[in-house]
């Protein structure tokens, strides 16, 4: 009996900068980045007054289906992101959370990488990276 194991990408893969606060402004946000948003959820008076914590949360998402896999969803991302990086500091000034977040369906061994040169792009964002795979055990 042979047994052969090779380790998978992540497959169905996102990659998007996400924008939230309880109180958030989609205008400020908007002019942080020049560029509508993929999605937006700004909470109604209606929810607070009920006493239901919600947040807004703005998001700039990549989720086209490159060769290269999440390393060019980042370039992509990046490539949008990098000219407003002073947008992101003013934003982060003014009490918004700031992530950029990586997404996707794995199995056993499943893995992706970046490049140095994505890593070190990202880096000089000063933005925190979340990285929030999906499984199932089918």
């Amino acid at each position: 009996m042979q047994w052969d194991y090779e380790e998978g990408t992540w497959t169905e893969t996102g990659v998007q900068l996400v924008v939230r606060k309880t109180d958030l402004d989609p205008s400020l946000v908007a002019e942080a980045f020049r560029t509508p948003p993929t999605s937006l959820s700004v909470p109604d008076t209606d929810s607070r007054r009920a006493g239901r914590p919600q947040e807004g949360v703005w998001s700039l998402a990549v989720h086209k289906r490159y060769p290269g896999g999440v390393n060019e969803q980042f370039l992509e991302l990046l490539a949008q992101i990098e000219p407003h990086s002073s947008g992101i500091n003013h934003l982060a000034a003014q009490g918004y959370e700031i992530t950029i977040s990586v997404t996707g369906f794995v199995g056993n061994g499943s893995s992706f990488s970046l490049t140095p040169d994505v890593v070190s792009r990202m880096a000089a964002l000063n933005v925190p990276l979340t990285v929030s795979p999906s499984t199932s055990d089918r």
